[in-house]
């Protein structure tokens, strides 16, 4: 039996010194961004809106609803889940592909008011144990329900994509390893977690668990 071994995360956060002010400037700017710059506002807004992700789940869709004041383009973003791809380079050709999409049918550029503008940055992870240790279904649950929000994003979320290899998170990965519970393993890759907060998935995995802990 392999023991699962919570980490924690801590994120530094780095300005580029780009900016966008209307929505031809912001598409030049992700055009030429490097990946580290779309994980940040694609991936990792999850961790920094971790108590409510709102109708928008990443720092471009929100910008462009609710200082650019695009609810049309909003809601096609809405709709890319950067998750979706095996690559930050292949989500980012797709939200290229549908900003240009929609600049072409628009009559004029939107701009937004000085102070509202969309400042990219990037960010540099830091992983570090938690100092909690489980072999088991029970003890896993308790520590879902006590670890911190950073460290449930870093094994729920992040993993998916800095560890290249795995198409899952790291809880449903280790339970395929080391039990036999295919419906478990199945309902926790169910869940649409990009859609919710990370203290929304918290909820949801201990749900499943308690139900799980109840049938044995």
């Amino acid at each position: 039996m392999k023991k699962f071994k919570f980490y924690d995360y801590t994120m530094l956060i780095s300005p580029t010194g780009q900016k966008a002010s209307n929505l031809k400037e912001f598409l030049n700017i992700i055009e030429q961004s490097q990946d580290k710059v779309l994980f940040h506002h694609l991936y990792q807004a999850h961790i920094r809106h971790d108590k409510n992700v709102g109708e928008f789940p990443n720092d471009f869709t929100n910008w462009v609803a609710y200082e650019l004041g695009d609810i049309a383009l909003a809601e096609k973003l809405a709709n890319f889940d950067p998750y979706d791809y095996k690559t930050v380079a292949e989500a980012k050709e797709v939200l290229i592909g549908i900003i240009e999409e929609h600049i072409w049918d628009l009559p004029t550029i939107p701009w937004v008011r000085q102070g509202f503008e969309f400042y990219f940055s990037s960010s540099t992870t830091i992983v570090i144990p938690l100092g909690i240790e489980v072999v088991n279904l029970e003890d896993f649950r308790n520590a879902l329900d006590s670890i911190p929000g950073s460290s449930l994003y870093f094994h729920f979320y992040e993993s998916r994509k800095i560890k290249k290899e795995k198409e899952h998170d790291d809880f449903s990965m280790w339970i395929e390893d080391n039990f036999d519970r295919a419906e478990l393993v199945k309902k926790i890759r169910d869940i649409d977690f990009y859609f919710f907060s990370v203290e929304e998935i918290r909820e949801k995995l201990i749900n499943i668990l308690d139900e799980e802990l109840k049938s044995v």
